[in-house]
């Protein structure tokens, strides 16, 4: 089965192809994901037979970047026109969390703190006091921020500078049955956000009354 994978949701980035002739690229993207995203995303369908199937296309979908995930779902989307692919988003950090049963820990700013969980459970919480008990707790406890980040609020994990990958997308997907793999791709592709999106109202126009 050919399988693409995005991932985008940090700022070190990744594009995975699972096929015949298989490609990987990584690259640590800053904010400007495209620039790189493309020349790789380019190379790895020049891998691919016009004629070739390509059924999936996993993107994932954080918590992260919010540029950077919605620049690999719209690229996604763009490919899946073309190829008559699906896409899947999938929690960036779900790879991970299924196969260790840690959770995952991200500076959700603004002072706070967000907590993943399998299956995209996210609590967020007002300060790094509940998680320095839960620490203590013994829970298993991982992030990918680093760890001078951490430290100054006092948090001290084993495991950081943790990065999410496309490779560790397309393992997740291949260890699925075709029933979960089914239930995932029937849903609305779209980011995983630490708090619901804020949407304005529109302004009202100066000749409106």
């Amino acid at each position: 089965m050919n399988i693409l994978a995005l991932e985008c949701s940090s700022s070190h980035a990744s594009l995975a192809l699972h096929a015949p002739c298989s490609v990987e690229h990584a690259w640590t993207a800053g904010r400007n994901h495209d620039a790189f995203l493309f020349p790789a995303l380019r190379e790895a369908l020049r891998s691919l037979a016009e004629d070739d199937d390509l059924p999936f296309i996993l993107v994932g979908a954080g918590p992260g970047s919010y540029g950077g995930v919605r620049v690999a779902l719209a690229t996604a989307v763009g490919v899946a026109l073309v190829r008559h692919s699906r896409v899947v988003s999938i929690p960036s950090w779900e790879p991970l969390v299924a196969s260790s049963g840690c959770r995952m820990l991200s500076n959700a700013r603004r002072g706070d703190w967000a907590l993943y969980g399998a299956g995209g459970d996210i609590e967020v919480f007002n300060s790094a006091d509940p998680i320095r008990h839960l620490v203590e707790q013994g829970e298993d406890i991982r992030s990918g921020e680093a760890s001078p980040l951490l430290a100054g609020a006092g948090i001290v994990l084993q495991h950081t500078d943790l990065v999410p990958t496309a490779g560790q997308l397309i393992d997740f997907w291949l260890s699925l049955s075709p029933e979960k793999r089914e239930e995932l791709a029937a849903k609305p592709a779209e980011p995983l956000y630490v708090r619901p999106p804020h949407i304005t109202e529109a302004r009202r126009k100066p000749w409106e009354f």
